[in-house]
């Protein structure tokens, strides 16, 4: 059965698992029809026909008010030209996954970054996504208009704070960090952070967020 309060809606984003695909796949669904199918938009990888095969089973999760669900579905057809799209059996069944072991899971979060500057010893905060996430670190990507006053600042083993929100928990969860890698292009500032000095309360609402993710 369906669980209630796991709606899947236009838009919400997803990742998806296929067989033969090593990773998680960025995607969103597009339409649906209740009870019959849904169609999700295809991401664009490398040989997608040999991919998005009639009857391959996708796994899907996606975060639904501040929840994770994930469920497995059969893929009904793929239609590759003009539209770039699956459709998938509907889903009998929509499990919520919160307590499972955990790895590193990919996701897009709002977080904050504080940086202790050198200009008037000024602790600044800045806007960014973490794009993935473990019990041990993360990577974190900032625009660099965001960042203009404090990116020169930033080195190898800087250390650093994150403030970060958390599908389901109130407050921001706020980890201690040292950048251990800087990636940078014309637009934005990523940086591979390890956490250090977790608090038992920050690890245990780390930990669960991402045993959740996991199906």
């Amino acid at each position: 059965m369906i669980l209630k309060g796991a709606a899947v809606e236009l838009n919400t984003m997803l990742q998806i698992q296929v067989q033969g695909h090593p990773g998680r796949l960025k995607s969103y669904l597009v339409g649906k029809e209740e009870d019959h199918y849904l169609i999700l938009k295809a991401p664009v990888v490398k040989n997608a026909a040999e991919l998005f095969v009639k009857d391959k089973e996708l796994i899907v999760r996606y975060v639904y008010q501040g929840r994770v669900f994930g469920f497995k579905a059969p893929i009904m057809i793929y239609l590759a030209e003009t539209f770039n799209i699956i459709f998938v059996e509907f889903p009998k069944n929509i499990e919520d996954h919160n307590l499972r072991i955990h790895k590193r899971v990919e996701c897009s979060l709002p977080a904050r970054l504080e940086v202790l500057t050198d200009h008037q010893n000024r602790e600044l905060r800045f806007r960014g996504i973490i794009g993935d996430l473990s019990k041990g670190g993360c990577k974190a990507t900032f625009s660099l208009k965001e960042m203009e006053w404090t990116k020169e600042q930033l080195k190898i083993n800087s250390e650093v704070a994150l403030f970060l929100s958390l599908p389901g928990v109130e407050s921001e969860l706020v980890v201690q960090g040292t950048v251990r890698s800087i990636l940078q292009d014309c637009n934005a500032l990523s940086l591979g952070i390890s956490f250090s000095d977790l608090t038992g309360k920050a690890q245990i609402q780390l930990n669960k967020f991402m045993e959740a993710y996991k199906l």
